[in-house]
């Protein structure tokens, strides 16, 4: 998961409700996400809440925020985050709209990231108690369940989470260690606990900001590193042990961001500055097999720019998401032959948008997250089709 932060922001909200390990799945049904009538075919016939053919959805009331989003082997999307009910945001797309999904009522809780193996296995984390814990919840198809997990310091928060199989999850983040400071969470379910894993950056300041698992033996983790000049570096899991692959971006990192693939390789997006005056830019890192190389794209090079978030599909194409400086949204794109830019407002205050997910036939892309100002904000959500 999911620009216009140097880091996502970690929330905090006052939530009733006592603690329960599981809810049934009740859903509170969501007004249509398009008007009746077919879908639209050309920029001309697009509804008026359209921008470059980004078109809003529809949400549940009492959303705040979408962080992280995730399609499903089966097509099923997702999309977690913050809510004003008791318990954490959770979203999922029925094929008409998007529909709310209840969760354990958990006070002072936040999803960050989701990620599922089928319909029925599918894992969101993110933190509890205002911080104090880290929270993991499974899906199983009717309900989610809050699953226990281990905490490292006094305060803790999982960022990203990948599965790499049925019962091999990756979930990362950080925590504040009394006496020592932040310490980078790293933490994988075997099928029946979660357990804390060791890492080359174990005894670092650093934060695990995102985790990819391309295979069961090809595993990757974005962190930031340092506790005042950050360095951007990337760990690779083999199977066997993790390696630490540090990325030759000159600036002092801010963010970085994981999760999609350009011609068969890894991408890596690094948010940086040179000078603390200057603003944020962003840079795209490629794999190839050996070290991280930089990847020239006009549209984002040297500009004042933060991307957190992305997503390829099957057909090459490639989606960066972010912000700008003032406020606004941030799509990058790649067609297979030119890069593109299109920013995106909005009338109601600052956009933030924290993640994109493209459906499994490449026909949808979704943005998810937020938008207001100050503490008003609700969640938001653009489709293109």
């Amino acid at each position: 998961m999911s620009s216009l932060r140097v880091r996502r922001p970690r929330w905090r909200m006052v939530l009733v409700g006592a603690v329960t390990l599981a809810v049934t799945a009740a859903v509170a049904p969501a007004a249509a996400a398009r008007p009746a009538g077919g879908e639209p075919t050309a920029q001309g016939d697009l509804p008026d809440d359209c921008q470059d053919g980004w078109c809003a959805e529809t949400l549940p009331p009492r959303t705040v925020g979408v962080r992280g989003m995730t399609v499903v082997r089966g097509g099923e999307v997702w999309a977690v985050g913050a809510d004003r009910g008791p318990g954490a945001l959770a979203l999922r797309w029925d094929g008409q709209a998007w529909q709310k999904v209840a969760t354990p009522p958990l006070v002072n809780s936040y999803l960050s990231e989701v990620s599922g193996w089928t319909k029925n296995d599918v894992w969101a984390v993110g933190t509890q108690n205002a911080g104090e814990h880290t929270l993991t919840q499974h899906w199983d198809g009717r309900e989610w369940t809050v699953v226990p997990s281990p905490d490292l310091g006094s305060s803790n928060d999982l960022l990203g989470v990948a599965a790499a199989g049925p019962h091999d999850v990756w979930a990362v983040g950080d925590a504040e260690v009394e006496q020592v400071g932040t310490r980078p969470l790293l933490m994988r379910w075997d099928g029946q606990s979660w357990s804390l894993v060791p890492t080359p950056l174990s005894d670092s300041p650093a934060t695990f900001r995102a985790v990819v698992a391309r295979s069961p033996h090809d595993v990757w983790i974005a962190a930031v590193v340092g506790s005042e000049r950050r360095t951007a570096v990337t760990l690779h899991w083999d199977g066997r042990e993790w390696r630490r692959i540090d990325v030759p971006d000159p600036g002092d990192v801010a963010n970085v961001a994981m999760g999609a693939e350009l011609h068969g390789q890894p991408l890596l997006t690094v948010v940086a500055r040179d000078d603390p005056a200057l603003p944020n830019r962003s840079h795209l890192w490629s794999w190839n097999g050996t070290a991280w190389t930089r990847v020239p794209v006009p549209v984002i090079d040297d500009q004042r720019l933060a991307l957190g978030s992305m997503a390829s599909d099957n057909r090459g194409r490639v989606w960066l998401l972010g912000g700008v400086g003032r406020g606004d949204g941030a799509v990058v794109e790649w067609d297979g032959s030119q890069w593109t830019r299109t920013t995106l407002t909005h009338s109601g205050g600052h956009l933030l948008l924290n993640d994109v997910v493209v459906s499994q036939n490449g026909q949808e892309v979704w943005l998810g997250g937020e938008q207001g100002v100050g503490r008003h904000h609700h969640a938001v959500m653009y489709v293109r089709r």
